[in-house]
């Protein structure tokens, strides 16, 4: 889920002469994140609307190879409370927070490490697809995961930005759930898919144009 880095790669490249401070990650209202998962014959979806970002980037030069040489400090991160997300029933919604230790973790956040664009050669006016790698923590485990995001821009600092990820539960020490005084475990694969629109807020003062 490294949400907004994407966001900060696209703007750069699309930004021209100018060098931005751009802090205040704000995820727009309606935005889609869900959990699918399968429990025996049966295949499930949580979702949740709850999601909070923070991030900045100083110093950045006006050219995505500066981006990519680190030339700037880039700092994202990303939090879901576990129990935001909802599969639908009760029942079901109390042994996936169980499963995930929402009492003593009630949070799932990924912080990004690095991102780097799949194409150089992308049409930055359409979608872009980037690799990340960051460290996401679930239930108290952290994991250092790399995956695909897709993202383009909207506007001026709003970007939609989507993907998804594939989690296997032991990789977080996540006891599955079960139901049916057993007869029917979860299965251990889980995916997480986002679809969201963000916004990054220039803080005062920081846009310097050439």
């Amino acid at each position: 889920m490294s949400l907004t880095l994407l966001i900060i790669l696209s703007n750069v490249s699309l930004s021209g002469a100018q060098s931005y401070l751009l802090e205040d990650v704000t995820i727009e209202r309606g935005g889609k994140v869900w959990i699918e998962g399968e429990a025996g014959m049966i295949s499930y979806q949580c979702n949740a609307e709850n999601l909070s970002g923070v991030g900045k980037i100083n110093n950045a030069s006006n050219s995505l190879n500066s981006v990519k040489k680190k030339d700037g400090d880039i700092e994202i991160s990303v939090s879901l409370p576990v129990e935001a997300l909802s599969c639908g029933k009760r029942a079901m919604d109390k042994d996936m927070y169980e499963a995930l230790k929402s009492d003593s973790h009630p949070h799932i956040t990924y912080k990004l490490l690095s991102a780097q664009l799949a194409d150089e050669e992308n049409d930055t006016t359409g979608w872009m697809n980037i690799h990340t790698r960051g460290i996401m923590e679930i239930a108290g485990v952290q994991d250092t995961t790399s995956f695909m995001v897709q993202g383009k821009s909207l506007s001026d600092n709003r970007f939609q930005v989507k993907g998804s990820k594939q989690i296997h539960m032991d990789t977080y020490n996540i006891e599955r759930p079960t139901a049916m005084l057993g007869l029917i475990k979860a299965s251990k694969d889980l995916s997480v898919h986002f679809d969201v629109i963000v916004q990054l807020e220039e803080a005062t003062g920081s846009a310097t144009n050439n």
